[in-house]
């Protein structure tokens, strides 16, 4: 009889220690699947789970892509574009219409944009319009610059986009000519949106640069400088003008964006 118990009894235990050893044999395979479904996940296009990156030199391009940093209707005239700005032959002035630029003589006229937080990736637009009378072969822009050593430059004059780059200090350089070509748009009465995009990538000497005119990308290009400083981009304002006449632009809304992540 005693040892009939013990025999029952260890039956018993045995079948504790079984149930036991099922049970963390399902944990770890529950344990596992649940890993393996985390690290296969990725988010489907238009998902609200966003993992931000900065942007690389395949990355998709949009005008609005980024996140808004500064924007600037021209209704506050507290923000002073004109005091970074100094150029003879140029004038600056806050009107109901806008922030108007008015600039004379064969130069491009620059407004630095009061937003001077560096960004290692940048894009900034502009809308604005030029009048009938401003010469038909200019136009207006967008630009970024690292200090004074190097500077893109997006215009649309007339009927023609065109990227440039300088490259030293300003009024001591002339640009040289990128790429250029039809634009989607003419500079003139109706208003236009121009942007541009400075990304330096990972590698610290390249930069991604693309335009935009009116949400048309019109080029989209990798350029490289080995001495590129190491601060990030500021951004700015540009209206050409010729020895003809002046030129006499718009300005209605700018914006930047930080593309970097």
């Amino acid at each position: 009889m005693i040892e009939g118990r013990a025999s029952r009894g260890l039956s018993a235990m045995e079948s504790r220690l079984m149930f036991m050893s099922a049970v963390a044999v399902v944990v770890t395979i529950a344990v596992c699947a649940l890993a393996v479904l985390l690290v296969s996940y990725r988010p489907r296009a238009g998902s609200s789970v966003s993992s931000p990156r900065a942007l690389t030199e395949s990355s998709a391009l949009r005008p609005s892509l980024g996140k808004l940093v500064y924007s600037d209707n021209f209704r506050d005239h507290t923000n002073d574009w004109s005091a970074s700005a100094g150029q003879p032959g140029t004038s600056f002035s806050y009107t109901a219409s806008g922030y108007v630029i008015i600039g004379t003589g064969d130069i491009v006229h620059v407004a630095t944009s009061p937003y001077f937080t560096s960004l290692r990736q940048v894009s900034m637009s502009m809308t604005a319009l030029q009048t009938a009378d401003t010469p038909a072969d200019q136009g207006f822009g967008v630009q970024c610059r690292r200090g004074f050593a190097v500077r893109y430059e997006f215009l649309v004059t007339g009927a023609t986009w065109v990227l440039w780059r300088r490259d030293g200090s300003p009024g001591l350089n002339k640009p040289f000519e990128i790429k250029q070509g039809t634009s989607p748009a003419a500079a003139g009465p109706e208003p236009m949106t121009i942007g541009g995009v400075c990304a330096t990538l990972a590698d610290g000497v390249s930069t991604r640069v693309a335009m935009f005119v009116n949400g048309t990308g019109v080029v989209d290009l990798v350029d490289t400088e080995s001495a590129l400083p190491g601060q990030g981009w500021l951004t700015g304002l540009l209206v050409s003008s010729s020895a003809s006449a002046p030129s006499r632009v718009t300005v209605t809304e700018f914006e930047v964006r930080d593309l970097s992540g």
